[in-house]
């Protein structure tokens, strides 16, 4: 149950809306049976709405009447008889969609604080809030429903689209963002890429590019996307991003991307659409990578990768093949430690 001192309380939901949300189907479960809040399968009891990945989770939920579980259609025959249930093939991200419908995102209420420092060329639309200590520079122009929270900073050359969130020290310029979508704190966005050039020593070269962001897209604190150099870096929609993470000017990353803390991808790289990239993966520079890929955890992609695989290691190979060299280095390990 989410704790109220943080979380407001649920908006009930009878199990008809919940089917629809979760665009599944009601296997069991009395019409007018309602739920109050979420929980855990293994912690959820009468009022609770709860979902289920797999059979050892299905095991735990209680036999108890009053319970609404998201379940897959091959796993009801392992739940208890007493909780109603709503078959979905995905229920993960059913139950993503009806809590967003329980616990909807706190509405924006326009205004300026009186400590936000804004420039008088800077174009603000009527609707818009900016937060205490956010500083707006010139030429940046923010959209419909946008929310600038305490502390952001909004660089030269920004166009923040309906209804962006930009939070707690997040930098931004050079840059056009989407609509609703989110940047978490102490995130820059727009920044100089790392172009370094020599005369008679180290020096970087100025960047003249932008960084465009599509809707939708969430955008984790402590994350970097540089500007491109000559063109521009470009995010498409429905991206999520998560903390810490680097993308450096002239990437080109498709729609529907997930991108895992700490990944690294660099310069001109190209992504197409809905791949996902495991925590701490690193992409060489002037990769292309295809679309409905998924790179696990701490793979190093040196070369380009069509469509459609599942990679591991470093360099990233084909999952199965990694999987077969990490046995073989431990039969190895394991040998050379008996003949000692």
């Amino acid at each position: 149950m989410a704790d109220q001192r943080f979380y407001p309380a649920a908006i009930p939901l009878d199990i008809k809306a919940i089917t629809e949300l979760a665009r599944g189907e009601k296997k069991r479960g009395c019409s007018s049976l309602k739920a109050h809040a979420v929980a855990p399968a293994s912690e959820a009891s009468e009022g609770d709405l709860c979902f289920v990945l797999n059979e050892a989770v299905a095991k735990t939920v209680a036999d108890e009447k009053g319970i609404i579980c998201l379940i897959t259609p091959d796993l009801a025959t392992v739940m208890p008889s007493s909780p109603a249930l709503v078959l979905t093939p995905d229920p993960k991200r059913a139950f993503g969609l009806v809590l967003r419908a329980m616990y909807p995102s706190e509405d924006l209420v326009p205004g300026i604080s009186p400590s936000a420092v804004i420039d008088k060329k800077a174009i603000i639309a009527d609707d818009v809030r900016i937060d205490a200590g956010a500083v707006i520079e010139a030429d940046a122009e923010l959209g419909q429903g946008v929310w600038i929270k305490a502390g952001a900073r909004i660089g030269k050359g920004c166009i923040i689209g309906a209804g962006s969130i930009i939070d707690v020290n997040a930098s931004i310029q050079f840059a056009m963002i989407g609509s609703q979508t989110e940047i978490g704190a102490n995130t820059v966005i727009g920044g100089t890429g790392f172009g370094v050039g020599r005369d008679g020593g180290n020096i970087l070269i100025p960047h003249m590019g932008r960084v465009i962001i599509g809707d939708r897209c969430t955008i984790g604190g402590g994350s970097c996307i540089d500007r491109g150099f000559m063109e521009d870096t470009i995010i498409g929609d429905h991206v999520m991003i998560d903390n810490l993470a680097q993308i450096a000017h002239n990437a080109k990353i498709g729609n529907g991307n997930v991108i895992c803390g700490q990944v690294g991808i660099a310069g001109s790289t190209v992504i197409g659409d809905n791949n996902i990239f495991g925590a701490q993966c690193g992409v060489a520079d002037n990769v292309t990578i295809g679309s409905g890929n998924v790179f696990a955890a701490r793979s190093g992609v040196t070369k380009s990768v069509s469509d459609g695989h599942i990679l591991g290691g470093f360099p990233a190979v084909p999952i199965q093949e990694f999987r077969r060299e990490i046995a073989s280095l431990r039969r190895l390990a394991n040998s050379r430690n008996k003949q000692k």
